[in-house]
């Protein structure tokens, strides 16, 4: 079967192409509607690497860090 992906509006129950490809005359499709969602915020974490391997019962030297809080550390992460 082969099968092609068009970006399609629906407007008052129409459907619409959203480029200039013309739909087919005649078709069998699967629909999936995509629906407008705001981003969501990300929010700070709840706790600390440090605090959650000291509630494991972790022990090491000193303090445990999370170094990708750190944003000098990853000034240059992906360069």
């Amino acid at each position: 079967m082969k099968y092609q992906t068009v970006e399609v509006e629906l407007q008052e129950g129409q459907v619409r192409a959203c480029n200039a490809e013309p739909l087919p005359a005649k078709a069998h499709a699967l629909l999936t509607i995509l629906e407008n969602v705001p981003a969501q915020t990300t929010t700070a974490p709840g706790r600390t690497l440090g605090q959650a391997m000291r509630k494991l019962g972790v022990t090491g030297h000193g303090n445990f860090t999370d170094l990708s809080t750190n944003k000098s550390h990853l000034g240059d992460f992906g360069k």
